[in-house]
């Protein structure tokens, strides 16, 4: 097992677990926990031991991108205002964390109209660490739909070579107003291995026994197997 380090500059942090990384299964929203794993149709009659119209609780995407990666947090409040007119400020409630201008030439300027009104670059007090040839993706929360104000851009970082981890936050409150509450979710930090790949097309028929069997043994099940399916 490979361990990815989370290192800060503020000892003080070390005193509040619920401002550091966390696993993003501490994160999972409130929607999906509460959602049964199957749904039933008007008329009919399921048998209560048979899981039969199985929710995307049951699918094996949902299951895995809330169960990998880690969740960055707000480690205090953070106030941002922007004006129709361009003007925009910032404010954190504790003086040891702040931000800097992502001027708007660098990229809002560059791409098609959206819901952005000013980008952000949050200093993280976190630095991350990993082994060599493993990145982390930057990654917007997730199957929130909760009307945050604002979103983070999606990015990869070279975190064996270069350490800083700071999230370009993206304004998108109508208003132009946003508060972060201390301890919100900001973004999620995905490890991965640095590996090229060659693509290859190919007909189903030299791999139909592999895909069969895994199809077999997930599938067999009124409930799904697939965490406990390995080739």
């Amino acid at each position: 097992m490979k361990d990815i380090k989370f290192v800060t500059n503020i000892d003080t942090l070390l005193e509040f677990p619920e401002l550091q990384p966390q696993p993003a299964r501490n994160f999972i929203p409130d929607w999906y926990r509460d959602m049964p794993l199957q749904y039933k149709l008007l008329n009919e009659n399921t048998p209560k031991l048979v899981l039969k119209n199985r929710t995307v609780k049951t699918c094996p995407s949902f299951m895995e991108v809330f169960n990998e990666g880690y969740v960055m947090v707000a480690p205090c409040d953070i106030w941002l205002r922007v004006e129709d007119n361009g003007q925009w400020e910032w404010k954190t409630a504790h003086p040891k964390f702040s931000l800097d201008e992502h001027n708007d030439l660098q990229f809002l300027k560059h791409i098609p109209k959206s819901d952005i009104k000013k980008v952000f670059k949050f200093i993280s007090p976190w630095y991350c660490i990993t082994p060599k040839g493993y990145s982390v993706k930057q990654i917007p929360i997730m199957y929130d739909y909760k009307d945050t104000g604002f979103t983070v851009l999606y990015g990869n970082i070279k975190t064996d070579q270069h350490h800083e981890v700071n999230p370009q936050i993206c304004v998108t409150a109508k208003e132009g107003e946003v508060l972060i509450k201390r301890g919100q979710p900001l973004h999620y930090l995905l490890p991965y291995k640095r590996e090229k790949f060659k693509l290859k097309i190919d007909s189903i028929d030299k791999y139909a026994k592999i895909i069969d069997k895994q199809h077999m043994y997930v599938s067999s099940s009124f409930r799904s197997n697939y965490h406990r399916y390995e080739d």
